[in-house]
This record gives structure tokens, sequence and C-alpha cells, in this order.
């Protein structure tokens, strides 16, 4: 079986264009670790695209490898590579509906996609969709507004953020007296939220999901740090050992049941609060940072699970418990 495995950032998403150094970190290191569980099955051949400012990952033949550079165009390039594998395993932003695209393109080529459907794709893209889903299903969420609705009502500091942003990016807190300003510098204020600043443990939960079902694989911290107002993902503690795990895994059931096109690895962005429990913040229906860190801290080869997934039900089965640091910035 032959696996296109594709990393936006790394892999050539941004050919002929500014590579910035931190995403290109991040990228390259989710590429690894999945590059590194694949290896450890049977039978699995690789096909990875590198943009030629990244340094080749480890364990990768030079047949295994499509160069990029800045002339070409990866979404060019991308149905010819095809054309060639059984199946394609994404790994990209949500933003600009570069995902769901990528999505498409395999769709188009009668590839099967390791991704959750189309359809689920954009609500996860859609921090606002993603909100009005789970309120409908009475699923503990931040409240989220059109930034266009105001603020009227929200106490203390809030969160101005792009609706189809990834993590931290295009985020910042401001209060409700200066929003007027903070949004009189945006490019395009009808492409933001609002969302109240809320106290609280930044979290996540690594999933796999299946047809309306979820498992939990790790539930993590975030170490993100506020500065200027803007916020910044430092690191993520990954497995760290909680009391509320019982809690987790039936939030993420009545998320399968909210979104039942979710499928493979999801990565879900909480708060854990003292008043309300948890509460969603986003959505992510791709690998994530935190997925760097499962299989060194329980042993569970992710990809394995996914692969498993086509055909049967994950086993998910820790062979230790650990808690291990994923660093960021």
């Amino acid at each position: 079986m032959k696996i296109l495995v594709f990393e936006y950032i790394t892999g050539g998403g941004l050919a002929g264009q500014s590579l910035p150094a931190s995403l290109a970190a991040e990228g390259g290191m989710m590429l690894q670790a999945l590059l590194t569980e694949l290896k450890c099955l049977a039978d699995i051949h690789l096909c990875v695209p590198l943009d030629t400012r990244c340094d080749k990952p480890a364990l990768l033949s030079a047949d295994e490898l499509v160069c990029v550079d800045a002339g070409q165009d990866i979404f060019t390039l991308l149905p010819d590579l095809l054309a060639t594998v059984d199946l394609f395993w994404p790994i990209a932003p949500e933003s600009e509906n570069i995902l769901q695209k990528l999505s498409e393109i395999a769709v188009a080529a009668n590839v099967e996609v390791l991704l959750s459907d189309n359809a689920t794709l954009a609500v996860c893209a859609d921090k606002y969709a993603t909100y009005q889903r789970l309120k409908k299903y009475q699923i503990p969420v931040v409240e989220t507004r059109l930034l266009s609705d105001g603020c009227a009502g929200m106490t203390g500091d809030i969160v101005v953020k792009i609706a189809d942003g990834v993590g931290c990016l295009d985020s910042f807190v401001t209060s409700a007296a200066q929003l007027p300003v903070a949004v009189a510098k945006l490019t395009k204020p009808d492409n933001y939220l609002l969302q109240p600043f809320i106290n609280g443990q930044a979290a996540s939960l690594s999933c796999l999901f299946k047809r309306g079902r979820a498992w939990l694989l790790a539930y993590n911290h975030q170490q993100i740090v506020l500065k200027q107002g803007c916020f910044s993902l430092q690191a993520c503690l990954v497995n760290v050992q909680s009391d509320h795990l019982d809690l987790y895994k039936n939030l993420i059931n009545n998320i399968a049941a909210a979104l039942p096109g979710l499928w493979g690895y999801i990565g879900i962005d909480i708060i854990q609060t003292q008043a309300q429990g948890p509460l969603v913040l986003e959505i992510n229906p791709r690998l994530t940072s935190s997925y760097v860190g499962i299989h060194p801290a329980t042993g569970i080869n992710v990809a394995e699970q996914v692969l498993g997934l086509r055909h049967s039900d994950p086993t998910c089965q820790a062979s230790r418990n650990q808690t291990i640091q994923v660093t960021i910035n």
C-alpha cells in the first residue's frame, strides 16, 4: 500500500513564498512523527513532497521524496502524485479551506483520504459554525459571536480571532472599551469573531473518531503565553494525568453524535474551568502538535490505529503511561 503523506508547510504549500521558521519547525515535527510511525508498519510505501528549503526527514530514502521548488505549484503537482498512490494523508491548516481543498483533490482523483468528510471539514474550519453546531447539541462550548454582532453583555476582556484561524494565529485580547480601536486596525473585520476571555487551563483532547463514535487517546495541557495582548503556544504536555477522564470521554462521545462525519485523528481544544467544567474552543480535524507526543507517552502507534479504522475499531491499548513535553517555540 502506497501512501502520499503531505504536510502543507514543509511539503511545498508555501513554495515561492516566505517560509516562517516556526511553522516549518512545527510542521516538520508532525511530519517526522507520522513517518516514524508509518515506517514501523509492514508493506507501507511512502511518497512525501518536500520543500527544497526544508531538511529531509529521517528514515526517508531519496526515491520516497518529491522535491518541490519555488517554481512549482503544489496544487498542480498533487493530482499527478495521487495517480501513483492508494491513500492520501494530508496535514494542513483549515484556514482558507486549504485542508478541504486537499481532500477535494483526492476525491476527484478517486483516492481515499484519511480525513473526515468534506461537509464536516467545512464546519470545523469555521469556528462560528462549530459553535452553532455544538450549541445545538447542548455541548458546553465557549460563547462565540460574529464581530458584527458586537460585545454587548460581555464582561471582562474579549478575545478577537479570525473565524478560520489556526491555533493562536490571528487572535488577540482586548477590552470592550478598546474593541472599536482594535477592529479599526483589522484588514478584513468581517472574518473575525468575538469570545469572552475565560480563565482556566488551556488543554486539548487527542482522539480517534469513526462514524459517530470516539476514543480518547490522551488529555494534554497547552502552555500558552499571553504577551502584549497576543497568544503564543510554547509547548504541549501530552498525556497528563486527570481525574476527569470519564468526563472527557463523555464530551467526545457527544461531539461524535453532533458531528458524525468526524473520522481519524481529531484534536479538540478546550478550556478547563472550575465553575463550568470543560468548554470546547475548537475542533481540529487533522494531526495536531500534541500528536507528536502520544507514541512516546503511551506507546500507541496512532498511524497504525488510523489505518485500522478503515476496516475495524481501534484498540488503543497503551503500553506505557508517561507525560511528554512537546516544545513548540
